[in-house]
């Protein structure tokens, strides 16, 4: 195996929205995915990820009441179609769907099999997305056989919770509640003597988009957006699946194992990323579907 190390990436308006029920930075589907991508345009083949996080900022504007008085900025068309773009209310305005962005600043670190083509990422990077944004900026790529040799920055690990949802009652009730608690004021979260490390915080707890459940077949559907050989791949439409996860910075985490994440699939119409040995997963479906 080989490391791959992509620090500082400053992706500008990434999609913030989660399921259209949650507005949230930590968009770990997307980094998932792009890995994925990475893969497919340059050669490697990306197994796990780990993500730190640095900076973010929500797009939009904040009221009288801080941060629960946040208004998300709204994008609108720049042009109207046969009149379909308008809206059902006023002929004379564009139709709006909701949206949130951010901006982003995040290092990640992919576990590869196969060779590492530094220019080609280069290259690869200048065009790519990660949840929609561009990538402005990145530090320098490394690349090595052995973990220890690479320059790890400083910043918070996300890592997967679900071990907070395991109660009764309702998965949505479990999340909402998990998210609203308050921190017991007798956690550690200072390095600690010893080999073991120091228990995690539950603070800086977050939802973010998990996993996808086919709600249709697949099939080829007319629309459906096609690869980079111009072929049609099956489609189906989906509910996403929310998750917790948490910020958790790299001096609290401690000599934990590093934070992997990957994909697989559960069943034939459930696609989930999961934290490489991490408690199993709960998640609960969201509202709508996507």
């Amino acid at each position: 195996m080989s490391y791959l190390l992509l620090p500082r990436l400053r992706i500008r308006a990434a999609n913030a929205l989660a399921g259209n029920v949650a507005i949230t930075p930590a968009q770990l589907m997307a980094c998932v995915l792009f890995g994925h991508n990475l893969g497919l345009k340059t050669g490697c083949r990306p197994q796990r990820v780990a993500i730190v996080h640095h900076d973010a900022q929500l797009l939009g504007e904040y009221g009288s009441d801080g941060f629960y008085d946040f208004h998300p900025q709204q994008r609108r068309g720049a042009t109207f179609i046969d009149n379909v773009d308008y809206s059902s209310k006023n002929p004379h305005a564009l139709s709006l769907q909701p949206t949130a962005s951010c901006h982003l600043t995040l290092s990640l670190l992919f576990e590869v099999q196969g060779s590492i083509n530094v220019q080609r990422i280069e290259s690869f990077l200048r065009t790519a997305r990660i949840a929609g944004g561009n990538i402005d900026s990145h530090g320098k790529i490394e690349a090595e056989n052995d973990l220890d040799d690479l320059h790890l920055p400083k910043g918070f690990w996300l890592i997967e919770r679900s071990d907070l949802l395991q109660s009764e009652g309702s998965p949505v009730d479990a999340l909402v509640a998990a998210i609203g608690r308050r921190p017991a004021k007798t956690e550690t979260t200072g390095a600690q003597a010893g080999d073991v490390p120091p228990p995690l915080p539950e603070s800086w707890l977050a939802a973010s988009v998990l996993g996808y459940a086919m709600t249709t077949p697949f099939e080829t559907r007319a629309g459906a957006r096609q690869t980079d050989r111009g072929e049609t791949p099956l489609h189906a439409f989906c509910e996403p699946l929310l998750g917790l996860v948490q910020y958790v910075s790299t001096r609290d985490y401690g000599q934990r194992p590093i934070p992997w994440w990957e994909h697989s699939w559960l069943q034939d119409d459930v696609f989930v990323i999961r934290q490489s040995q991490a408690v199993p997963q709960t998640i609960s479906p969201s509202i709508s579907s996507l």
